[in-house]
């Protein structure tokens, strides 16, 4: 019997290729799809969760309050709470801190690299993330200049040389040149999907060896991470009340004195990269909402290729009738023929599944680079989706085949084989589930165009500076040229080449984040606000070559040192309790180092676009190296003068590599989530809409050729070819109706609630959905319109010769 069912299924296969092609090419593609899908979002999900203790690490944060308004929500706190959290908190069983070096020179005798993944640590961090160590150990972690290396800094610095016991020397301009470390051990490769990857790791006591143990007492310096590890059955409210109770005990005083409010709070570490909220990540995340949506594309996609596959099925049960009253006559029964169509489902599903397994193997590298995603290879294995595979086959096999087997069984033979039998569509599924392939294909069309739309609004946002014609060159490499002031050399050396304009250091480009933060900024003779500002240094010029508009007082000094002035932006002026610009101009703004005049006030400008709001800034003049340098170049000139300008810096420089930035290009790359987003969304919904339009070229088509003999009678009775379109037409219009009405408002209930995620977006207004609306009258006609024509031409004597 086994033997029969697999013939009788590659016959019908074969006899019917265009349907075959359809049925099971729409289930491959809708299959890989959904299964490039889930490992995206399995893997954005993964983060820190091979962590053995994941779900009892945890990160604090810090929330910052004035008069009672959310000022900002923070990834970083200050070392006095990891003091706190170890000392005076119960449930509290390890904790690490974490402080961020930057990017710095490392090198070994001659052999130097620019690294950014350093960190100042110890020894529990190793504990805490599940850190192999190779060679050597941690228990040297304890004491100052001493470092720990991933095993590919190893092989870069130390090439074949066991590296334990040797110096490495790091160089960076918090260390104000170079230091020589003691190297300790060599640590595993951190896997992609966590939050932090360090490369090396300082020992925590080097912050002691240069600034001294005072600094853990230390509430206001906002530049580390602190992570926590705490007992299975500890409530997490219960810890936040005991953080908060400590914090306010231990330095309520002094925040109420600056006018600032704090509330710390516990995060799971494995939900860090899902999370948006928190500045000062050292890495992006990507926004777990947004996550969800593509849950609801792949969930999209299956029903759609289900329902092709059951309208399929149900249309060509229309031809096999006759081959089941046959059967049914020669002794088959029910229950047989019930198991060879489910079997046919199965053999169908699998053959789809092996297909989408093909596809996916070959064409996720492709996809991953296209994306520019960051999936590491080994979760396109096919041992990570098999279970996938294996409930799709069993569910999507049950799914598109009971139904179409039940409606083929329930045939009586007699009246199959006398021609007296009542199979008409319209009682089936058929029509119901097309109607709902169109308002699937209306809703993502709805959402191709929103973040299309979304994507370029915020892209072209003014963000009140220049970003085009800018050339963004690293600084040298101090531990070549050794530490001091290159602005003079560099601005000479660049300006001197015909085109370029003018030259401006800054310790960080637009795009990048601000990570110096202080809330202990005050002008005499006004409350303190408590709110927290940023804090950039930069060089002579550089409002100049940004365009950034001064709006009061003037640039700064040049011939003073570093820091004895401070230019704000408007919502600093507004936060230190100024309404016009010139009011603030001559008074003293305490910060840190002490307390130095406001020379000028500047247009608010957008440092990170439209990702996060604009912060109150205060900015330092420093005559002394910084991280980067932007060349203002005339307009449509760089590409041209790019040789020119390095072949000037290697002369400048000789022994330091020469790396450069499109600056507007480098701004664009912060939106890389966003147009991944856009991207994938887009690739997930033309797979379904071209699986729809497989659908409905299928199912239209039996529905017309059912209604050939109608037609003809029509014909005979005198319809005219008009006529006769009208009556095939008329039917569609419900079904656009249906659509419209179901579609439209769940597209914009989705869609409006994912663009609240953005702090400014487009408006959807009833004029957004003609477009969908169109494209989708447009796919169904352009996908009926000949089998339409075809079935309104037929000639009425071939139809009914036989009748």
């Amino acid at each position: 019997m086994f033997k029969n069912y697999i013939k009788i299924f590659f016959r019908q296969l074969f006899k019917n290729k265009a349907y075959s092609v359809i049925n099971i090419g729409g289930l491959a593609f809708g299959i890989a799809a959904v299964l490039f899908i889930a490992t995206y979002v399995n893997f954005e999900n993964s983060y820190d969760k091979d962590i053995a203790a994941s779900d009892q690490l945890y990160r604090i944060n810090l929330t910052s309050f004035a008069d009672g308004k959310l000022m900002q929500e923070s990834s970083r706190t200050s070392p006095a709470i990891g003091g706190i959290a170890q000392n005076e908190i119960s449930g509290i069983e390890e904790m690490s801190r974490v402080v961020i070096l930057g990017e710095s020179i490392v090198g070994h005798n001659n052999n130097f690299v620019r690294e950014l993944q350093i960190f100042l640590t110890d020894p529990n961090y190793f504990k805490l993330f599940d850190i192999e160590v190779v060679k050597g150990n941690t228990s040297e972690m304890d004491q100052p200049l001493t470092v720990m290396i991933s095993s590919s800094i190893a092989k870069k610095v130390f090439e074949d040389k066991n590296p334990v016991g040797e110096t490495l020397a790091i160089n960076s301009s918090n260390f104000d040149g170079s230091v020589d470390f003691k190297v300790a051990g060599v640590f595993e490769e951190l896997p992609e999907n966590r939050h932090l990857k360090p490369q090396i790791l300082i020992s925590y006591a080097t912050l002691h060896h240069f600034i001294g143990k005072q600094i853990d007492q230390s509430y206001d310096w906002l530049n580390l991470y602190t992570y926590v590890t705490t007992g299975k059955n500890t409530s997490i409210e219960q810890l936040n009340d005991q953080f908060n109770a400590v914090l306010n005990k231990n330095y309520g005083k002094q925040l109420e004195a600056s006018g600032s409010e704090w509330e710390l709070g516990l995060q799971p570490v494995n939900q860090i990269h899902t999370s948006t909220n928190y500045a000062g990540e050292y890495e992006a995340g990507i926004d777990g909402e947004k996550l969800q949506y593509f849950v609801w594309v792949a969930i999209f996609v299956l029903l759609m290729i289900y329902i092709n596959s059951i309208n399929i099925s149900n249309t060509r049960a229309h031809n096999r009738v006759k081959e089941i009253g046959v059967r049914k006559v020669t002794g088959g029964t029910k229950k047989q023929l019930f198991v060879q169509f489910i079997f046919e489902s199965f053999m169908i599903n699998l053959l789809a599944i092996l297909i989408a397994a093909l596809i996916l193997t070959f064409w996720a590298p492709f996809l991953v680079d296209w994306f520019n995603l960051n999936i590491t290879p080994e979760f396109f294995k096919p041992t990570q989706y098999l279970g996938i595979l294996v409930v799709l086959w069993f569910f999507g096999s049950l799914i598109s085949g009971f139904y179409p087997a039940m409606l083929l069984t329930s045939f009586a033979p007699a009246k199959i084989l006398k021609g007296n039998f009542n199979f008409k569509l319209k009682q089936s599924l058929a029509k119901p589930l097309l109607v709902v392939q169109l308002i699937f294909c209306l809703v993502i069309l709805s959402g191709i165009l929103t973040t299309y739309f979304q994507l370029d609004f915020i892209r072209n946002q003014e963000l009140g500076l220049a970003l085009e014609d800018k050339l963004v060159v690293r600084s040298p490499m101090l531990f070549v040229e050794g530490s001091g002031n290159y602005q003079e050399q560099m601005r000479n050396a660049m300006t001197s080449i015909e085109g370029i304009k003018a030259v401006a250091a800054t310790n960080e480009i637009p795009g990048n984040e601000i990570y110096w933060r202080t809330d202990e900024v005050f002008v005499e003779g006004k409350e303190k606000g408590g709110n927290v500002f940023t804090y950039l240094h930069v060089g002579d010029g550089y409002f100049d070559v940004f365009d950034i508009n001064l709006l009061a007082g003037k640039s700064f000094n040049t011939d003073l040192d570093y820091g004895q002035e401070a230019i704000i932006n408007e919502k600093a002026l507004q936060s230190l309790g100024f309404s016009e610009p010139s009011e603030v101009i001559g008074k003293k703004l305490h910060l840190n180092q002490g307390a130095v005049p406001v020379v000028g006030v500047v247009e608010d400008f957008r440092q990170q676009g439209v990702k996060a709001e604009v912060d109150p800034a205060v900015l330092n003049y420093s005559p002394g190296d910084l991280n980067y340098y932007v060349l203002d170049v005339e307009k449509g000139k760089i590409e041209e003068l790019l040789p020119v300008v390095e072949a000037t810096y290697i002369k400048l420089f000789t022994n330091s590599p020469f790396e450069y930035y499109f600056l507007d290009e480098h701004f664009d790359k912060q939106y890389k989530s966003e147009k991944q987003f856009a991207q994938l969304f887009s690739l997930a919904a033309i797979i379904a809409i071209i699986i729809a339009v497989m659908g409905i070229v299928g199912v239209t088509t039996q529905l017309m050729l059912q209604r050939t003999k109608e037609v003809s009678i029509r014909k005979i009775m005198g319809a005219s070819f008009q006529d006769i379109l009208l009556i095939i037409s008329k039917e569609y219009v419900w079904w656009f109706t249906i659509c419209f009405a179901v579609g439209i408002p769940v597209a914009y209930l989705l869609f409006t609630n994912w663009l609240k995620s953005f702090i400014v977006g487009i408006e959807l207004g009833w004029w957004f959905y003609l477009i969908p609306a169109f494209i989708v009258v447009f796919i169904f006609v352009a996908s009926t319109l000949y089998q339409s024509l075809k079935t309104a031409l037929v000639n009425p004597a071939d139809t009914l010769k036989d009748e």
